[in-house]
């Protein structure tokens, strides 16, 4: 899915019909079914804790079967991912 950036509506999507992309999204969905925040409340303390980044991707996975979301920050060109719990 291809989110716009101004107005956060989605752009465009696809169906995930096999590959990596469908065992990846499973994954996904398992951590989503475990979570008990929303991915944009780990975005926001993500954000908060790393001054002047700002997100730019966010996935939920499971680590040693807790939930967190692992957030990719930017600032100029310095790149860095944080992982915020989503329990």
């Amino acid at each position: 899915m291809t989110v716009d950036h101004v107005t956060g509506k989605v752009a465009k999507s696809e169906a995930i019909t096999g590959g990596d992309d469908l065992a990846d999204a499973k994954k996904q969905m398992a951590a989503s079914a475990k979570s008990k925040k929303p991915l944009k409340v780990a975005v926001d303390a993500a954000e908060q804790s790393s001054t002047g980044y700002r997100a730019v991707s966010v996935a939920p996975k499971l680590s040693n079967g807790h939930a967190i979301a692992v957030v990719t920050l930017l600032k100029g060109t310095k790149v860095k991912s944080v992982s915020e719990p989503l329990e």
